[in-house]
Protein backbone atom coordinates (compact mmCIF):
# COMPACT_ATOMS: atom_id res chain seq x y z
CA UNK A 1 0.00 0.00 0.00
CA UNK A 2 2.99 2.56 1.15
CA UNK A 3 4.75 1.46 -2.50
CA UNK A 4 1.25 2.40 -4.67
CA UNK A 5 1.00 5.20 -2.91
CA UNK A 6 4.52 6.20 -3.65
CA UNK A 7 4.35 5.06 -7.56
CA UNK A 8 0.78 7.20 -7.44
CA UNK A 9 2.54 10.06 -6.08
CA UNK A 10 5.40 9.95 -8.99
CA UNK A 11 3.08 9.96 -11.69
CA UNK A 12 0.65 12.58 -10.27
CA UNK A 13 0.56 15.66 -12.53
CA UNK A 14 -0.55 17.51 -9.61
CA UNK A 15 2.86 17.18 -7.49
CA UNK A 16 4.46 16.56 -10.72
CA UNK A 17 4.08 20.43 -11.77
CA UNK A 18 4.69 22.78 -8.66
CA UNK A 19 4.08 26.40 -9.44
CA UNK A 20 7.20 28.23 -7.42
CA UNK A 21 4.95 31.37 -6.89
CA UNK A 22 1.98 33.42 -9.14
CA UNK A 23 2.86 36.50 -10.85
CA UNK A 24 1.31 39.49 -12.85
CA UNK A 25 2.53 40.35 -16.67
CA UNK A 26 1.96 44.02 -17.07
CA UNK A 27 0.85 44.44 -20.88
CA UNK A 28 3.13 47.55 -21.89
CA UNK A 29 6.20 44.61 -20.51
CA UNK A 30 9.19 44.61 -23.22
CA UNK A 31 9.39 40.71 -23.13
CA UNK A 32 5.48 40.77 -23.34
CA UNK A 33 5.29 43.61 -26.50
CA UNK A 34 8.13 41.58 -28.11
CA UNK A 35 6.30 38.07 -28.14
CA UNK A 36 3.37 39.62 -29.77
CA UNK A 37 5.16 41.18 -32.71
CA UNK A 38 6.80 37.57 -32.84
CA UNK A 39 3.33 36.13 -33.01
CA UNK A 40 2.02 38.55 -35.37
CA UNK A 41 5.17 37.90 -38.10
CA UNK A 42 4.06 33.72 -37.74
CA UNK A 43 0.34 34.43 -37.20
CA UNK A 44 -1.37 33.53 -40.99
CA UNK A 45 -4.58 35.33 -40.22
CA UNK A 46 -2.54 38.70 -39.82
CA UNK A 47 -0.60 37.98 -42.51
CA UNK A 48 -3.93 37.85 -45.10
CA UNK A 49 -5.47 40.52 -43.03
CA UNK A 50 -4.53 43.56 -45.92
CA UNK A 51 -6.51 41.41 -48.33
CA UNK A 52 -9.52 41.00 -46.49
CA UNK A 53 -10.64 44.26 -47.46
CA UNK A 54 -9.95 43.68 -51.35
CA UNK A 55 -12.63 40.83 -51.77
CA UNK A 56 -15.45 41.78 -54.07
CA UNK A 57 -13.92 44.68 -55.15
CA UNK A 58 -13.04 45.11 -59.05
CA UNK A 59 -9.74 45.60 -60.12
CA UNK A 60 -9.15 46.57 -63.72
CA UNK A 61 -5.97 46.27 -65.64
CA UNK A 62 -5.06 48.85 -67.24
CA UNK A 63 -2.11 50.81 -66.30
CA UNK A 64 -0.64 47.86 -64.70
CA UNK A 65 2.60 46.41 -65.29
CA UNK A 66 2.17 43.60 -67.16
CA UNK A 67 -0.59 45.75 -69.61
CA UNK A 68 2.22 48.20 -70.18
CA UNK A 69 5.04 45.87 -71.11
CA UNK A 70 2.55 43.72 -73.93
CA UNK A 71 1.75 47.55 -74.90
CA UNK A 72 5.22 48.37 -75.67
CA UNK A 73 5.83 44.79 -76.90
CA UNK A 74 3.03 45.21 -79.45
CA UNK A 75 4.48 48.50 -80.33
CA UNK A 76 8.52 47.24 -80.78
CA UNK A 77 6.74 44.41 -83.34
CA UNK A 78 4.30 46.42 -85.18
CA UNK A 79 5.47 46.67 -88.75
CA UNK A 80 3.04 49.50 -89.52
CA UNK A 81 4.50 51.67 -86.93
CA UNK A 82 8.17 50.42 -87.91
CA UNK A 83 7.81 51.17 -91.79
CA UNK A 84 6.90 54.95 -92.57
CA UNK A 85 4.26 55.59 -95.23
CA UNK A 86 5.59 57.76 -98.76
CA UNK A 87 2.48 59.60 -97.75
CA UNK A 88 3.67 61.03 -94.39
CA UNK A 89 6.73 62.72 -95.69
CA UNK A 90 6.34 65.65 -96.67
CA UNK A 91 8.20 65.83 -99.96
CA UNK A 92 7.57 67.35 -102.88
CA UNK A 93 9.77 65.84 -106.59
CA UNK A 94 10.77 68.10 -109.40
CA UNK A 95 9.02 67.48 -112.57
CA UNK A 96 12.40 67.81 -114.89
CA UNK A 97 14.22 65.88 -111.95
CA UNK A 98 16.74 62.96 -114.05
CA UNK A 99 14.74 60.11 -112.68
CA UNK A 100 11.43 61.06 -114.11
CA UNK A 101 12.76 62.04 -117.29
CA UNK A 102 14.85 59.41 -118.30
CA UNK A 103 11.64 57.14 -116.93
CA UNK A 104 9.44 59.22 -119.55
CA UNK A 105 11.81 58.33 -122.66
CA UNK A 106 11.99 55.02 -122.08
CA UNK A 107 8.26 54.51 -121.58
CA UNK A 108 8.10 56.48 -125.13
CA UNK A 109 10.99 54.19 -126.23
CA UNK A 110 8.92 51.28 -125.09
CA UNK A 111 5.52 51.96 -126.78
CA UNK A 112 4.38 49.65 -128.95
CA UNK A 113 1.59 51.90 -130.30
CA UNK A 114 4.11 54.76 -130.86
CA UNK A 115 6.56 52.29 -132.75
CA UNK A 116 3.49 51.16 -135.30
CA UNK A 117 2.03 54.51 -135.48
CA UNK A 118 4.33 55.58 -138.67
CA UNK A 119 4.15 52.13 -140.31
CA UNK A 120 0.11 52.24 -139.86
CA UNK A 121 0.12 55.62 -141.12
CA UNK A 122 2.13 54.68 -144.44
CA UNK A 123 0.26 51.96 -144.77
CA UNK A 124 -2.92 53.90 -145.22
CA UNK A 125 -1.91 56.52 -147.06
CA UNK A 126 1.09 54.76 -149.77
CA UNK A 127 0.24 52.35 -152.87
CA UNK A 128 1.96 49.97 -154.58
CA UNK A 129 1.72 49.11 -157.58
CA UNK A 130 1.10 45.19 -158.13
CA UNK A 131 3.41 44.47 -161.07
CA UNK A 132 6.50 45.54 -158.94
CA UNK A 133 9.65 42.93 -159.10
CA UNK A 134 8.94 42.54 -155.37
CA UNK A 135 5.68 41.49 -155.49
CA UNK A 136 5.93 39.52 -158.43
CA UNK A 137 8.77 37.53 -156.66
CA UNK A 138 6.16 37.39 -153.40
CA UNK A 139 3.76 36.14 -155.15
CA UNK A 140 6.19 33.30 -157.30
CA UNK A 141 7.94 32.11 -153.73
CA UNK A 142 4.32 32.25 -152.62
CA UNK A 143 3.60 29.30 -154.81
CA UNK A 144 6.50 27.66 -154.51
CA UNK A 145 6.17 27.34 -150.99
CA UNK A 146 2.23 26.97 -151.13
CA UNK A 147 1.80 23.13 -149.63
CA UNK A 148 -1.73 23.08 -151.37
CA UNK A 149 -0.33 23.33 -154.87
CA UNK A 150 2.84 20.86 -154.17
CA UNK A 151 -0.13 18.30 -153.42
CA UNK A 152 -2.44 19.71 -156.22
CA UNK A 153 -1.64 16.88 -158.99
CA UNK A 154 -1.34 13.79 -156.98
CA UNK A 155 -4.82 14.93 -155.26
CA UNK A 156 -6.32 15.41 -158.53
CA UNK A 157 -5.10 11.78 -159.45
CA UNK A 158 -6.79 10.41 -156.81
CA UNK A 159 -10.14 11.89 -157.72
CA UNK A 160 -9.74 10.38 -161.04
CA UNK A 161 -8.95 6.99 -160.03
CA UNK A 162 -6.11 4.70 -161.77
CA UNK A 163 -6.71 1.96 -164.46
CA UNK A 164 -4.31 -0.58 -165.40
CA UNK A 165 -4.78 -2.74 -168.50
CA UNK A 166 -4.42 -6.68 -168.11
CA UNK A 167 -1.64 -6.70 -170.48
CA UNK A 168 0.42 -4.24 -168.84
CA UNK A 169 4.35 -5.74 -167.93
CA UNK A 170 3.67 -5.19 -164.81
CA UNK A 171 1.11 -7.24 -164.40
CA UNK A 172 2.75 -10.30 -166.75
CA UNK A 173 5.50 -9.91 -164.22
CA UNK A 174 3.53 -10.29 -161.59
CA UNK A 175 1.97 -13.29 -163.23
CA UNK A 176 5.06 -15.02 -164.55
CA UNK A 177 6.85 -14.65 -160.98
CA UNK A 178 3.60 -16.04 -159.54
CA UNK A 179 3.55 -19.61 -161.78
CA UNK A 180 7.23 -19.81 -161.04
CA UNK A 181 6.79 -19.45 -157.05
CA UNK A 182 3.87 -22.17 -157.42
CA UNK A 183 4.25 -25.60 -156.20
CA UNK A 184 1.58 -26.65 -158.53
CA UNK A 185 2.94 -25.54 -161.52
CA UNK A 186 5.94 -26.85 -160.57
CA UNK A 187 4.47 -30.29 -160.21
CA UNK A 188 2.28 -30.25 -163.40
CA UNK A 189 4.29 -31.35 -165.78
CA UNK A 190 5.01 -34.77 -163.35
CA UNK A 191 1.61 -35.56 -162.96
CA UNK A 192 0.89 -35.63 -166.64
CA UNK A 193 3.46 -37.99 -167.17
CA UNK A 194 3.02 -40.41 -164.40
CA UNK A 195 1.38 -43.74 -165.58
CA UNK A 196 2.28 -43.55 -169.78
CA UNK A 197 5.30 -45.31 -169.03
CA UNK A 198 4.12 -48.40 -167.71
CA UNK A 199 4.96 -51.63 -169.36
CA UNK A 200 7.28 -50.20 -171.97
CA UNK A 201 10.14 -51.51 -172.15
CA UNK A 202 12.40 -48.58 -172.63
CA UNK A 203 11.22 -44.98 -172.98
CA UNK A 204 13.49 -42.56 -174.75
Amino acid sequence: VVLSKKCQTQVSDIDYKRYLHQWTCLPDQNDVIQAKKAYELQSDAVYKADMEWMKGVGWVPIGSLDVVKAKKAGEILSDRLYRQHPDSLKFTSLSNAMPFVLAKTNALNMNDRLYKEAWNKDKTTIHVMPDTPEITLARANAVNTSRKLYRQGFEDSLKKGYDIKADAISIKAAKASRDIASDYKYKEGFRKQTGHHIGVAASR
